[in-house]
C-alpha cells in the first residue's frame, strides 16, 4: 500500500502541510528529535517520555514541562497520521472539517 505522501510525491505535487503560525520552535524540536520511532515490529510509534527527556536534556531546546507535553502529543498525532496515511480512504487532516 502506498502512503498518501508518496502519492503526492509520485504525482509531482507537494504534500499539503498545515501551516504553523506560532510555536514553530516546537515543530522544529519534534523534527530534530525524530517525530516517531520504530517499535520492535517495524511500526511507527510516538516518542516515549524517556526519548523526550533525553532530547531536552541534551539540547536544551525545550525547558518547560508543558513544552515536553506538547512534544509528546505532537509525536502521537504524527504517528497516528502516518498510520492513517496508509489508507486510501482516510481523509487528509487538511481536508477535515474542524468541529467547533
Amino acid at each position: 500500500m502506498i502512503s498518501r505522501a508518496k502519492q503526492y510525491q509520485d504525482a509531482g505535487h507537494p504534500p499539503p502541510f498545515v501551516p504553523v503560525q506560532a510555536c514553530g520552535y516546537l515543530m522544529e524540536a519534534l523534527i530534530e528529535a525524530g517525530p516517531v520511532k520504530s517499535d520492535g515490529m517495524g511500526n511507527r510509534v510516538p516518542l516515549d517520555w524517556v526519548d523526550i527527556k533525553a532530547y531536552t536534556d541534551l539540547t536544551g531546546a525545550v525547558t518547560e514541562p508543558w513544552e515536553a507535553a506538547i512534544l509528546r502529543r505532537m509525536s502521537a498525532a504524527f504517528a497516528q497520521g502516518m498510520q492513517e496515511g496508509k489508507s486510501p480512504f482516510s481523509i487528509p487532516p487538511t481536508d477535515r472539517e474542524v468541529a467547533t
